[in-house]
C-alpha cells in the first residue's frame, strides 16, 4: 500500500493544523508496513526529524498556493511526481492544497467558516475584508465539491460536507481532534504560585472568530461582581494588530496588568503556561475541534465556553457556558465557577471521562491510516 502524504499547504503560522501535520508525519515512522510518500511544504521541513529526509520518498516544495511565485512550476512537478510514483492514495492534510490528483485523495477538512458559518462568526470579520473572506469561501466550496473522500474532526463538520458536496455519508469519515503527542508525557502538576491572582488561560491564534477582543470587558464585568484578581494568558504574537488593539484597550480601562500575553509558544512552553493556570477561557464563535479544548482538559482546567454545539460535542457537560459575545454572562459564569469549590471537583471528574475519548493518539492515527486503506481498496 503506498500512501502519499500531502502537506504543501501547511503553513508554519497556520495554528492547529501544522502541529496536526507535524504530529502525523512523525507517527508515520512507526508504521513501516505502509509505503509512506511525503510532499512536504518548506514550512514543514524545518521542524520535521532528520531521519525523514534525504530519501528518495521525500520531497520538499516551496509552501504553497503562491500564485505570484512558484505555484505554476510546483504544480507541474507535483503532477510528475504522482505519475512517477504511483501512490495507491493521497491524504491532504491541510486541504483544500490548490492541486488536483489523479490518484483517489482524501481531504482532511477542517475550516467552520465553510463547513458550519453563523451569524456571530460573520459578524466579528472586519468589514474590509468580508469581500474577499466570502471570496475564499466560495472557492473552498468549490475545490471540496471536486473531492469523494474527507475526514474531519466533529459531526458538526461532516453534516456540513455533507450539505455542499451532497455525498454519501460513508465519504465523511469522523476521527475526533485529539491530545497533541507533544503533551502526553507532560507533568500536569498545578504550579502554586500562591500570589493574588486568579490564573485562567485563553489559548488561540489571533484570527476574528476567536473573539478575544472580548477580554477587556469581560474584566470589567468581573469588576463589577467584585472580583478584580482575573488574570488572563494569551498566546497572542505580539506584533499582531490584535494584541495592539486589545493592549490599548486594557491600557485605558487600567487593566494593563490583568491581561499576560506569552507571544507565540512551543508546545513545552504551552504546557508549563497551563500548570500555571486553573481556568480555562474559550470565546470562540466558531470551531471544528480546537485543541486548546483537550488541552484545558488533560491540565484540569476549569473551563468557560460559548456555547455552541460544536463547543459541547466535546465538552459535554464538564464546563460552564454562556452566551456569545455576552461580556456579562461569561463573568457571570467565571463567578459561580470560583465561588463553587465542589462544582470544580465535578468538573474535574467529568472532563476525565471526556478526555477518555481524545486521549490516545495511537487510536486517532490508526483510526485515520485504516480510512485510507478503506478508499485505497475501494478505488482499485
Amino acid at each position: 500500500m503506498r500512501i502519499l502524504v500531502n502537506t504543501i499547504s501547511t503553513k508554519k503560522h497556520s495554528g492547529g493544523a501544522y502541529q496536526i501535520a507535524n504530529n502525523f508525519l512523525r507517527k508515520t515512522l512507526e508504521h513501516p508496513e505502509i509505503e509512506w510518500l511525503y510532499v512536504v511544504s518548506s514550512d514543514l521541513d524545518a521542524v520535521l526529524p532528520d531521519e525523514m529526509k534525504g530519501k528518495d520518498n521525500y520531497y520538499v516544495f516551496p509552501t504553497q498556493p503562491d500564485y505570484k511565485g512558484s505555484y505554476k512550476r510546483v504544480k507541474q512537478e507535483l503532477r510528475e511526481l504522482e505519475r512517477q510514483v504511483k501512490p495507491d492514495v493521497v491524504y491532504s492534510i491541510t486541504a483544500p492544497s490548490y492541486f488536483t490528483f489523479e490518484t483517489p485523495e482524501v481531504m482532511r477538512f477542517t475550516n467552520p467558516l465553510v463547513a458550519h458559518p453563523n451569524k456571530y462568526s460573520w459578524k466579528v470579520q472586519p468589514f474590509k475584508a468580508k469581500p474577499r473572506l466570502l471570496l475564499y469561501c466560495w472557492n473552498q466550496k468549490r475545490l471540496i465539491k471536486k473531492a469523494k473522500y474527507f475526514i474531519t474532526q466533529t459531526e458538526t463538520t461532516k453534516q456540513g460536507i455533507l450539505r455542499i458536496t451532497h455525498l454519501p455519508e460513508n465519504h465523511v469519515c469522523v476521527v475526533n481532534n485529539v491530545l497533541p503527542a507533544a503533551f502526553a508525557n507532560q507533568d500536569t502538576t498545578h504550579i502554586n504560585d500562591d500570589s493574588k491572582w486568579i490564573e485562567v488561560a485563553c489559548v488561540g491564534a489571533p484570527v476574528p472568530h476567536k473573539n478575544f477582543d472580548l477580554l477587556p470587558d469581560v474584566l470589567s464585568e468581573l469588576h463589577k461582581l467584585a472580583v478584580d484578581n482575573v488574570r488572563f494568558h494569551t498566546t497572542i504574537h505580539e506584533t499582531d494588530p490584535l494584541w495592539k488593539k486589545i493592549s490599548e484597550r486594557l491600557n485605558i480601562m487600567g487593566y494593563s496588568e490583568r491581561v499576560m500575553n506569552h507571544g507565540r509558544v512551543t508546545q513545552t512552553e504551552l504546557a508549563e503556561m497551563y500548570r500555571h493556570c486553573k481556568f480555562c477561557y474559550l470565546p470562540t464563535l466558531l470551531e471544528v475541534f480546537s485543541a486548546s479544548t483537550v488541552e484545558a482538559m488533560f491540565f484540569d482546567l476549569k473551563i468557560v465556553a460559548t456555547d455552541f454545539g460544536f463547543n459541547k460535542e466535546v465538552l459535554g457537560d464538564s464546563c460552564l457556558y454562556y452566551e456569545p459575545m455576552n461580556a456579562a454572562d461569561a463573568a457571570k459564569q467565571f463567578k459561580k465557577l470560583f465561588d463553587d469549590v465542589e462544582l470544580q471537583g465535578v468538573f474535574s471528574e467529568r472532563m476525565k471521562k471526556q478526555l477518555e475519548k481524545y486521549g490516545d493518539y495511537d487510536r486517532h492515527f490508526n483510526a485515520i491510516l485504516n480510512y485510507l486503506v478503506e478508499v485505497a481498496k475501494k478505488c482499485v
